[in-house]
């Protein structure tokens, strides 16, 4: 399990944040508009039902968790890769990715997705300039294998690798853009990538995954559904008992209405203090329930 933070829970940072959660990665969401971030949980079941009901999501949930984080450096803190997929406006891009780089770690890959802009533009006041690179999902995120990659004229050749094997492992294929224009998909062609991939996942389910030729062009044999039998996901997936705030202590309390087990008591005091959510859902926390481990 890989520890990503995305920035932004717009269309596309949602969409990123589900497909990394889709294969089992931990992922923090952070967006400084309130009523966005309190939204977002209700948005992302959305998307579980529309992968359940196309046959893409084969249990009611994906198999990593996402969080929903009012503060940046909560947010970021801890996070080996983080993804920036605010609005497309240079000075907004710059100034969220200067503050991050101050507080995540110091070898944390920093991540923009940008259509047009410069990524060294982005980068221009991050400490350590050689983690940043651009990524650009495209849309629709959990049915097209192909991630754009950009470099900045500091991106260092471990960033880009750090990147590669990331998406690569989840099935995504990174290619570098041709001229001058972004690759845009047409309706028509993104219909036939999702239709390809729904018939990819149908020929694949419940056997080892092989090559199969249903994806067009790009993609590669790591582009398939991950696991989803709950046997090999309890096998394959580290469960994270530390407290999603301070990543220090171990996660001893109920937050009710929402009965959500994610922080320790001392965190969780603190969020019903300045009247934040619960991390997962959103939810107002009116009571702390205390639970002491055996």
């Amino acid at each position: 399990m890989v520890k990503l933070a995305v920035l932004g829970c717009g269309l596309m940072g949602l969409k990123i944040a589900g497909a990394f959660a889709y294969h089992g990665h931990r992922v923090k969401v952070y967006d400084n508009n309130l009523s966005a971030l309190n939204s977002a949980f209700s948005r992302l079941e959305e998307d579980k039902k529309q992968l359940r009901d196309e046959g893409l999501l084969l249990h009611k949930s994906f198999i990593g968790q996402v969080l929903f984080m009012g503060r940046l450096e909560e947010t970021v803190n801890d996070a080996d890769f983080i993804f920036e997929a605010v609005i497309e406006d240079l000075e907004v891009k710059k100034d969220l990715i200067e503050r991050v780089s101050h507080l995540c770690k110091p070898d944390a890959v920093i991540a923009s997705n940008t259509l047009r802009l410069s990524i060294s533009d982005v980068a221009e006041r991050v400490i350590v300039k050689e983690r940043v690179i651009g990524l650009r999902f495209l849309f629709p995120v959990y049915y097209i294998p192909e991630v754009e990659i950009k470099l900045g004229s500091e991106t260092s050749a471990a960033t880009l690798e750090k990147v590669r094997v990331l998406l690569e492992r989840m099935g995504k294929t990174i290619f570098f853009r041709s001229g001058e224009e972004p690759l845009i998909l047409s309706e028509d062609q993104r219909e036939e990538r999702k239709n390809a991939r729904l018939e990819q996942i149908k020929i694949t389910s419940g056997v080892d995954f092989h090559l199969s030729n249903g994806i067009p062009t790009l993609s590669h044999k790591g582009n398939v559904a991950p696991v989803q039998d709950d046997i090999r996901r309890l096998n394959s997936v580290e469960i994270d008992h530390d407290c999603a705030i301070c990543l220090d202590r171990l996660r001893d309390c109920l937050l009710q209405p929402c009965h959500h087990m994610v922080t320790c008591y001392n965190c969780a005091s603190l969020l019903i203090n300045r009247r934040d959510g619960c991390p997962i859902c959103r939810q107002n926390i009116t009571e702390i329930i205390r639970v002491y481990h055996s």
